[in-house]
């Protein structure tokens, strides 16, 4: 298994991996946003695809094994400040993550971190974020953060055992296909200089 830098070619992977990470929020938006007969998983991979933005294949790291995506990361650096604006121009179900982010401006934001069925249990979601920690490191990130659902438990478990801890919640806005309620959690940890 070897961790190396996502290419534009991943963007399915991404796509379908990312919307595990996101408890099928992104999908459920995608759904949204699609042009007629353009499926939900189809426009994520599109977004995948760009050069910009937070959910770019530029800021993920794919874990291969023999050319197969195992699993992926998607980390980059919050804004500082952190300026939320109106929280009526996201989503109603977004709100409550933006609310969280800004509350760790500067931070190297895991954004999301999923591997597939089969890869689970191998230690690729471990090697992933100690990757993107490093890479938050050389960045000179003091701080990485990141947003899990309270019912993710073996998703909490990981994070705890890599030294995250809870600092701020928000509750779910429950949406279509929703596998949690709850509340969604920031969790911080120093990064060693």
């Amino acid at each position: 298994m070897e961790i190396e830098q996502a290419l534009k070619s991943d963007a399915d992977d991404l796509a379908y991996l990312i919307d595990i990470a996101g408890e099928g929020m992104p999908q459920y938006l995608w759904s949204k946003l699609a042009d007629p007969g353009q499926g939900a998983l189809a426009l994520g991979a599109q977004r995948a695809a760009r050069e910009e933005g937070g959910f770019s294949y530029r800021n993920a790291l794919v874990c291969r094994d023999r050319g197969n995506v195992l699993g992926m990361i998607i980390a980059y650096r919050l804004p500082a400040p952190y300026v939320v604006g109106d929280l009526n121009d996201y989503p109603e179900i977004v709100q409550p993550l933006i609310q969280l982010e800004s509350k760790a401006p500067g931070s190297w934001y895991i954004n999301a971190v999923a591997t597939y069925e089969a890869a689970r249990g191998q230690g690729v979601a471990r090697m992933l974020m100690l990757e993107a920690q490093e890479k938050g490191r050389l960045a000179g990130c003091s701080l990485a953060s990141l947003i899990v659902a309270s019912g993710n438990k073996s998703a909490r478990h990981l994070y705890k055992q890599l030294g995250y801890e809870d600092v701020a919640s928000e509750p779910i806005i429950e949406y279509p296909g929703c596998p949690y309620g709850g509340d969604w959690l920031l969790m911080t940890k120093q990064l060693e200089g």
